[in-house]
Parts: C-alpha cells; structure tokens; sequence
C-alpha cells in the first residue's frame, strides 16, 4: 500500500517559512509532507531587509526570495492573500478570512510582526503610515510624491533607515526620537551624539526626548504636538516605525501559551509550542523568554524546524544577534544584547566609534560606528563566552582592537565556528562543507549556504575566501612603509654579515671613519644619536595615550618608526665600527639588530599569521634593551 504523506500547514510566507520549506527541501523532507502554505500578503516571500532600497528601483522582484515557479518545482500549495483568521485545535484545522478550512497533522506558525504603534491620539488619520511590509511602502511613495514634509516617529534601526530612503525622495524629514539619543537600544548616549552629527549631516532634523501627544489633521497637512515645543510640528505625512510586536494573536485566542511580557509564542529547543503538533519560527516565536525579531535568528529557527522534520535530532542553541544599518556609506552595527547593563570600554577617533561591553570579564555585547575588522572576532567572544584580558582591554582603550594590529587574520583562517554572515547564521564551518560539495564561486555558495544573501555586507567575506579578485583587501601595507622596512632588513643583514670596518695604517691614511670612531667627541655625538633613535622608537608608543600626537593615521606612524630604525643602524654603524665587542655589550648590539630585523619583517606584512609571529619576536627583542642600554652607559663612563 502506498504511504499516506503528513499534512503540513505553514501560516506565514516571509523569510521564515521561505527558508524553512527551502531546507526542508534540501533534506528531502518535503517527500514526507503534502505542504500548504498561507500567506497573508498577496505577494510571495521578499527580502524584508532590504525593503526600504525599493523606494529607489521600486522593482518587487529585486527583493523576491522565492521566483513565480518556485512552488511547483517543490510540489508545494501556496495561497497568497489569504490570511488564517483561527486554529482548532481539536479539529486540527486552520479557517482562512475567505471561509476555507485547511486541515493540518503539523502546524508552523510563521506569522512574523505588526509594527508597533503608540497610543496617540490621531495616529489613525489620513497621512498616517505604518512602515512594515511591502504594500506599506508603496502607499508612503504614493503619499510622498504629494509631499514635501515628513516625520517619522522613532529613532531607532527602522526609523532611521527609514529617514534616509525618505531623504533621497528630496523630503525635508523629522526624526522624533523619545530616548534622549538616537538608537538607545544599541548605543550609549556618547555613540548617540556622534550619530546624531551624522544625521544631521544628511540633512535629516532630529528632536530628541520628544514626547509625541496628538496628530491633528488640518486640510491636508498634519500637526504634530509634542511636548516642550510651543508650536504644533506641521508635516505633510508621518511614518510609524517605532518597532514591531510579535504576531500571536492565532496562538493566544486558540489557548496556545504565549509569552506574558514580552508577547510571542511560547517554544521549547525543538521550537514545539505548548500544543505538540504547533511549532513556531521566526518573529513570532518566544524562546526562552527572549523573542529575537532579526532575521538571522529567523533563518536559525527556520533551518532547525526542517531538520527536524526531516527526521533529524537537532536543537536551536543560542544565537548572538547583530543588528547593521548603513547611513551615509557608513556601517553601524550592534551585536550581542545592548540592553544588559555591564562595563563599557570606550574607543572613539576621528569620527569612528567602538565599544564593548562586559560582565564578569566577558564581552556581552558590542557595537561600532564605521568600520571594524574584528567584529566577527566579537562576536565568537560573546557567543563562546570568552574571558578578556586586562592588556587587551588596555589595548581596545588606545587602539581600539582587542588583537595586535598585525593579528587580524584572513577569513580562511578564522575558527570553523566563527560566523561570517550575521543574518543567516553561515559559520566558516559550513562555508568549508559548501566549497567541498563542489561550491566554486561566491555565487554557488551563496545560493547552497544562503550567505550574503539578505544584506550583502558579508560578501567581500565570501569573495575573500574564494580566492576572487575582489576579495583582495585595500588595507595592506603602503609602498613607503614596504620601501623603508627593506632598507632596514638591508641594513641590519649588513652590519650582522659584514666585518668590522679596518683602522687606518697611519695618521696619513686615517680619514673621516677613523675620526669618527676615534675620536671622543665624536664618538659621544653618535652614541648620543643612537640612543635618540632607540628612545624615539620606543616613544612612538606614546601615540596612543598622548592626544598631541594623535595628528596622523596609523600608516604615517608606521613608515616614521621604519624610518627612524633606518637612521638608528646608520647612527650604528658610526658608532661601533661594526664591532659588536663581548658580554653585555655583544648582548645590547644582538637584541638592536633583532629588534631592526623583526621589526621590518612585520611591517612588511606579506602574511597576516607570519606578521603576527614576526611582531612579537619583535616585542621581545626591544625589551631587554633599556637595560642593556642603561648598563652600557654606565660601563662606559665609570670606566
């Protein structure tokens, strides 16, 4: 007898059930299931992350996730605009608005969020949006073609992203913010301020601490009365994007256990809710009293439910989010929980911003305005729960890296745990296991992993460890740092290889080299020399404590350390006539030219993981030299 298939019911066509159906698949689970899919939208699953970059091409199918055949090929039912309206539950079926009643054995509730509005009184006039869906969106271009003022109310990720795609509408655009600074959830107030300098600058008005009270509707604008201000605020439209809800309603009016605080349905590891035959992924899923409305944990819960269904044992572990905005070409992110209260350790230059937060020793959270290589190293601490140490932290404080300079390392070399796409969870682990099922391009892992594929910040990432061209990095070393570290390897191979400089034969012969060893005049000015040169070396670290000197970038330091070095094996040689004499003094002249050697060898970074080796032979060379100096010094003129 042929075996009868299970009923499988998915409520919801977002991201979530998009890529819960498409791992099913994968699996080959979906052999198992007659799967009908719901969707409230009349559109199918679209890249919810990418929404607000519609108002510029205004082309549907650049964000569509699923194409227009995407259902037959999988042998699926999709109905679109038809949103469920009640579950039974003893019945085990779902009824839809339009009268159907569907049948299911497996229930998945991926009904995502609404967007959050405030009790306001007129948030439901003419000119008044919400900013969540697709639709939405189109009715806010519809209404800003006749606009010339906008408001948005919130400060947070959605609004601000929001505000700018508004902007490149050529509408004046109001942020109303209630907290004190922009993005509160993820910065503190200092970050705050730096970004509001940004927003300003692309020529959007903020109002902080603003305490919106009523919208009134006059002729065809509205005025806004907010607290503190004399007059009403009159614009010509507002946009609600001051957060979203999780969508539970289904479960709650059904008896299906629902988070009291925090809304969303309650599911255990195996996303199973309180019923056994409703799970429930995405948005609108509570796990462990924590409902994360991202889409990286959506594309976790989505993948762990289809392995699952297909017959594997598999838990949803933890998950550390990470939050990106992009404003004026500059990436904001926020990774772990902002919100819990811990130690923050501070780094801020020349209008770039870094901070970590700890408890216990560990990095909770972290969050960065403009570029910061080691984020994905931030991100393993606070998912592994690494300790961090006091010199790192020091580090962090002056430098803003919790690594030395020289040991970030290439993507291919990062741990097999360690992720690389934030949004959909891809760690270096499972990009290794695409490229060996034969994934040869950026393009092929992409559409096997999902990588890269909601936000794009990861692709250079991607690019970079398939060895494309576009993944060769723009921050090596420059030419004059190459150039001035050759010089001292040339130099310092030199004065080891070479023998000591002969005396002259007689006075008649004794030139300019033999005076200037001789001599002790001489001989004190090219000591003196040298030990300015060794000083100054040793001094650039004062770069990062003393803001006098903080008037140059990193690069420029660098070349004028190699430089410096140079001048110092020349002072050297005029010193000691390439004789390295005995005991302490042998000592001081081995650890100076080490010193020189290893030091040109990092600053040549021809490879990341041998430039790090090479910096702290380095390290080690130069710290027995005040003493070896002080003892030489001392030798010299008591004797």
């Amino acid at each position: 007898m042929p075996t009868l298939r299970e009923r499988l019911v998915v409520v919801g066509f977002g991201i979530a059930a998009y890529r819960f159906i498409e791992r099913l698949g994968a699996l080959g689970g979906l052999d198992r299931y007659d799967v009908t899919v719901l969707g409230e939208e009349p559109c199918p699953a679209y890249n919810r992350v990418r929404l607000t970059e519609w108002l510029d091409h205004r082309d549907p199918e650049k964000l569509a996730l699923a194409s227009s055949d995407w259902d037959r090929d999988r042998g699926i039912s999709i109905e679109l605009g038809n949103a469920v309206s009640s579950i039974d539950r003893e019945a085990r079926a779902v009824a839809t608005a339009c009268g159907k009643r569907v049948a299911y054995d497996h229930l998945v509730l991926a009904t995502g969020s609404y967007p959050f509005v405030p009790r306001i009184e007129g948030v439901h006039e003419e000119g008044v949006f919400v900013y969540r869906t697709l639709g939405d969106l189109e009715r806010i271009r519809a209404r800003a073609t006749e606009s010339r003022r906008v408001v948005v109310v919130g400060g947070g990720l959605l609004g601000i992203e929001l505000a700018e795609g508004l902007r490149g509408l050529g509408l004046y655009v109001t942020v109303l913010e209630r907290t004190s600074h922009l993005l509160s959830r993820q910065f503190a107030p200092d970050a705050g301020t730096l970004l509001e300098t940004r927003v300003r600058r692309a020529g959007i008005q903020p109002i902080l601490a603003a305490d919106l009270r009523r919208i009134e509707a006059r002729d065809t604008t509205l005025a806004l009365t907010i607290g503190g201000l004399d007059m009403p605020l009159v614009t010509d439209m507002v946009v609600i994007a001051a957060g979203v809800r999780p969508r539970d309603e289904l479960a709650r009016e059904s008896g299906i256990n629902v988070a009291y605080r925090s809304g969303g349905i309650v599911v255990n590891d195996r996303l199973r809710s309180s019923d056994p035959s409703v799970y429930a992924i995405g948005e609108c899923a509570s796990l462990r009293g924590v409902v994360l409305g991202q889409a990286g944990p959506s594309y976790r819960m989505a993948g762990t439910l289809a392995e699952i269904m297909a017959g594997r044992r598999s838990f949803h572990g933890r998950h550390t989010p990470a939050s990106r905005l992009r404003l004026l070409d500059i990436d904001i992110w926020s990774v772990g929980d902002a919100t819990v209260v811990g130690e923050r350790v501070t780094w801020r230059r020349n209008g770039r911003y870094r901070q970590i937060t700890l408890r216990a020793g560990q990095v909770i959270s972290g969050t960065s305005i403009g570029p910061w290589d080691e984020l994905s190293v931030v991100q393993d601490l606070i998912h592994r729960r690494r300790p961090v140490w006091w010199w790192q932290l020091r580090r962090f404080r002056s430098e803003g890296r919790l690594l030395p300079g020289s040991a970030a390392v290439s993507v291919a070399d990062w741990p097999p745990s360690r992720v690389v796409c934030n949004c959909v969870g891809v760690t270096r682990a499972d990009l290794d296991a695409a490229k060996r099922q034969g994934c040869a391009s950026v393009e092929a892992v992409a559409r096997r992993t999902r990588a890269s594929t909601v936000c794009g910040s990861c692709r250079p990432l991607l690019a970079e460890l398939m060895g494309e061209e576009s993944s060769k990095r723009t921050d090596g070393a420059p030419s004059a740092q190459i150039a001035a570290a050759v010089i001292v390897l040339f130099l310092a191979f030199g004065i080891a290889l070479a023998p000591p400089i002969p005396p002259a034969a007689s006075l008649s012969e004794s030139g300019l080299g033999d005076t200037l060893h001789r001599d002790a005049g001489w001989k004190q000015i090219s000591g003196f020399a040298l030990l300015g040169c060794t000083l100054a070396t040793l001094a650039l670290s004062l770069r990062k404590r003393w803001r006098l000197i903080r008037f140059a970038t990193m690069r420029f330091w660098r070349v004028t350390h190699a430089a410096i070095a140079g001048l110092a094996l020349i002072a050297f040689v005029t010193h000691t006539g390439l004789r390295l004499g005995s005991g302490l003094n042998r000592a001081l002249a081995v650890s100076f030219l080490c010193a020189a050697v290893f030091g040109a060898a990092a600053a040549l970074g021809w490879d990341r993981r041998a430039a790090g080796t090479m910096f702290w032979l380095h390290v080690l060379a130069v710290w027995p030299l005040p003493v070896l100096l002080f003892f030489h010094i001392l030798s010299t003129y008591y004797f």
